[in-house]
């Protein structure tokens, strides 16, 4: 506790809370933007940045809503160029790689949906210029070129719908200008000896047309070291292909346009592609860290320590041969997606106070995975096949009014079409001869139709009231197919539909010029559906209308408030507390019993907790300070669980006892603290620029990221938790006075921390639960990367 108390107060010390209002955003209007001294010669002030909470442009420290935002600066400077980067600079956020697709999972606050249900919509949702992305592969195409990045914290159903009952991620990339600009640069990262390559060409293409094209190629070469036993004639045990993961290349491209055909019309246009191609599959990563035995089971003798080392081989290749569709021989398995993201703004200037804007929105995800899920050299489990497919057509209309008088507006239409289709196998090398599961293979098709308005009431010059309401349509088919057999008819329910009305209601009060407050009461939503989690085969095996895969509408509401302001010019700050009520919470949870995947609903949970961010220009000459700390408390108060392998009564396993054998088979999880929920969070960095010569500037950059630790796994076994850390980071960046270009050292994660946000029991190990002769399985987990060291180049004409 005096050491969470000592980060706490460091933080509020270093300036008392609003994340990267520091940015200098280098978006200005002329060709020398950005030149000269950066922050030497700069104004001492903090620079506003402006953010879209609410559909409008207003400035951060004005808009009623816990967002941190990162400007064009930021984003070079820290090389923000995934969701993945952000965890470090954004109170609750993390992010987890999966054994079950390449999607992963995101949690704001605790908020999370799991990666167990490929077909299912996310409780922290990513908006790329406009467009809301139902699901989280696009978490993997690296976003180059941005340039403003916003993580929205709490329920943002009244303007970004469904898909937000934890908050929302919103890219928006950079667009051209009026003048030809053009950059080339490289990278190159010294353990895994990453590396990429860059171009960006921008500029006028007639007075009224602005076109912009940004393109990049990554090499991977392997953070992770691939490592096997010798065989001693067992013929499961097949060294890799491979030495390292992840090896293989990444493909980026991404055209814009801008058209100003009249004075009141605009229309920007977005086309981006992304294609990857890995050796290994997504449960490559995975590796034991916990073997409560006191070594693997059902493996040869090897370390069970998070760390760079993977103890994983290939696997036979007759797997191939016994699932039609199967993309590789190699069981090591491979990992290749396509994605296609295009979106187009358009927005016409009715009068100078009201201004419609219509936003539509495409994009494709085609993935083909098959990965060796043992974990461990000895291949036992194998899914050579595991492909997903998913197209997305979305539409919003939207009127704004800015009028001068008390009272102002917003109103909108939403439409949203979508398909997801992919399918599921495994082989069992457990026996004499391997088991085969049988292709599981599902189809959806989803409609949503929502409106939304907002009125904005300015009673007096200080006081605001704002007030909006959301409903919401949608409804969902599937299709389910077991072995190229149609079962759908064993499913209870093959149609579902959802109805909702979310409202929000927020005052906001200037308490003087620099500092107001504001309080929120708000409601969010994320609809129910079908879980398409693998079943083992147990669809299959059905009586019709029996097999029941649906999980209910998951709702939320609650209240936060907080303040918002800045001193002197030099310090920016927020403040904000919250509170709220989730029902029927949706988490997913892989069953290593019944090796199957499984979406639940939690009864009832609550969060409520303090965030506090600021920014700091102090008074010497180009040092700059900023500072999160976030305290959070989320618990299940209504939650019974699957119990976890090797969980006797004694240890909790004594709920819904089976009348037939005695077994019992729940634990009660009420009370406890929720998944990937620390309680302490907290960052601290400086930013020192200073004049190394007459041409060089120089930027030095050291921050600090700690984490509380955290229970990584819904079913909360002893093994399933993260301990505390602390990460050091340091930078330095040289650049000319023009900024034409600029070198960078970034080393991430000095201290070598190995850490994970999921985990969970190895398939096969451990045996029974809910009786008092259970013994544990082992603990695996996909571990984040360790020490990182980046160097980057950049030329710029």
């Amino acid at each position: 506790m005096k050491l969470r108390a000592q980060l706490l107060v460091f933080s509020c010390i270093t300036s008392m809370a609003a994340l990267p209002a520091w940015a200098q955003s280098s978006d200005s209007s002329g060709p020398q933007a950005g030149a000269g001294r950066p922050v030497a010669e700069a104004d001492s002030t903090v620079e506003a940045i402006v953010v879209t909470a609410r559909k409008r442009d207003e400035r951060l420290q004005d808009v009623p809503v816990a967002v941190t935002a990162f400007g064009r600066d930021d984003i070079q400077r820290y090389k923000l160029n995934s969701v993945d980067e952000l965890t470090r600079l954004t109170p609750g956020l993390q992010t987890a790689e999966s054994a079950v697709s390449s999607g992963g999972s995101i949690s704001l606050r605790g908020i999370g949906s799991g990666s167990t249900n490929y077909l299912g919509d996310q409780a922290v949702s990513i908006n790329v210029d406009g467009m809301q992305v139902g699901t989280l592969n696009i978490r993997k195409t690296a976003q180059i070129d941005m340039a403003q990045i916003e993580v929205l914290r709490g329920p943002q159903a009244l303007f970004f719908g469904k898909n937000s009952p934890g908050g929302v991620i919103s890219f928006k990339t950079a667009d051209p200008k009026a003048y030809r600009e053009g950059e080339v640069s490289a990278g190159f990262e010294a353990v895994s000896g990453d590396a990429y390559v860059q171009g960006i060409i921008s500029g006028p293409v007639s007075d009224t047309l602005l076109v912009r094209l940004a393109a990049r190629y990554t090499r991977l070469d392997g953070y992770f070291n691939l490592k096997s036993v010798p065989a001693n004639g067992d013929p499961l045990i097949v060294p890799a292909s491979v030495d390292e993961y992840p090896v293989g290349d990444e493909y980026f491209s991404r055209l814009t346009v801008i058209a100003e055909p009249t004075n009141n019309l605009k229309i920007n246009a977005k086309l981006t592609y992304y294609e990857s191609e890995v050796k290994g599959g997504s449960a490559t990563i995975g590796q034991r860290v916990a073997c409560p035995q006191g070594a693997p089971q059902l493996q040869p003798l090897h370390p069970c320590v998070a760390d760079r080392d993977i103890y994983v081989g290939g696997g036979l290749a007759v797997a191939s041969t016994l699932v039609p569709g199967s993309p590789t021989s190699d069981q090591l398995g491979l990992r290749h997606n396509k994605q296609f993201l295009g979106t187009v703004q358009a927005d016409y200037q009715i009068s100078p106070e009201l201004k419609a804007t219509s936003v539509t929105g495409y994009y494709w995800f085609d993935e083909i995975n098959a990965h060796n899920a043992t974990v461990g050299p000895r291949a036992i489990l194998l899914v050579p096949y595991l492909p997903f497919e998913m197209r997305q057509f979305t539409q919003e209309l939207r009127l704004i009014s800015s009028f001068e008088s008390k009272l102002n507006f917003t109103a909108g239409l939403f439409y949203e079409a979508r398909e997801a289709s992919g399918a599921q196998d495994a082989v069992f090398f457990i026996g004499p001869a391997p088991i085969v599961v049988g292709t599981e293979r599902t189809r959806q098709d989803q409609t949503a139709y929502s409106a939304f308005g907002q009125i904005i009431w300015k009673p007096v010059d200080n006081l605001e009231l704002s007030g909006g309401l959301r409903y919401s349509f949608e409804e969902k088919s599937i299709d389910f197919f077991y072995r190229n057999a149609d079962v759908t008819d064993r499913l209870k329910r093959d149609n579902i539909s959802f109805r909702n009305l979310s409202p929000e209601l927020t005052a906001s009060y200037r308490l003087s010029p620099d500092l107001m407050a504001f309080a929120s009461y708000k409601r969010g939503f994320k609809s129910g559906g079908f879980d398409a989690g693998f079943t083992n085969g147990a669809v299959g095996r059905a009586a019709p209308r029996s097999f029941s895969n649906t999980f209910n509408e998951e709702e939320v509401d609650g209240l936060e408030g907080g303040l918002k302001g800045s001193i002197g010019g030099r310090i920016s700050f927020s403040a904000t507390a919250y509170r709220y009520e989730y029902k029927d919470l949706q988490v997913g949870a892989y069953d290593p019993v019944s090796i199957s995947f499984k979406v639940l609903n939690a009864a009832a949970a609550r969060i409520q907790g303090l965030e506090l961010e600021g920014n700091w220009r102090t008074p010497i000459r180009g040092l700059s300070a900023r500072a999160t700390a976030a305290y959070n408390d989320a618990v299940f108060k209504k939650f019974l669980s699957g119990c976890y392998v090797g969980q006797t009564p004694a240890l909790g396993c004594n709920r819904t006892q089976n009348p037939a054998n005695g077994v019992f088979q729940e634990q009660d999880l009420s009370g406890r603290r929720m998944n990937n929920a620390p309680e302490i969070t907290a960052y601290g960095g400086l930013l020192y620029n200073f004049p190394f010569s007459e041409d060089i500037d120089v930027d030095l950059t050291l921050d600090l990221e700690y984490s509380d630790s955290f229970i990584t796994n819904l079913r909360q076994s002893p093994y399933d938790k993260q301990g505390a850390y602390t990460k050091v980071n340091m930078g330095i960046r040289l650049t000319n006075a023009e900024r034409n270009w600029d070198l960078s050292l970034l080393a991430r994660n000095l201290t070598n921390e190995y850490t994970y946000s999921s985990s969970g029991t190895v398939t096969f190990t451990g045996s029974g639960s809910g009786v008092p002769s259970a013994r544990l399985g082992d603990t695996s987990a996909p571990v984040n990367r360790g020490r990182e060291v980046m160097l980057g180049l950049a030329y710029r004409f």
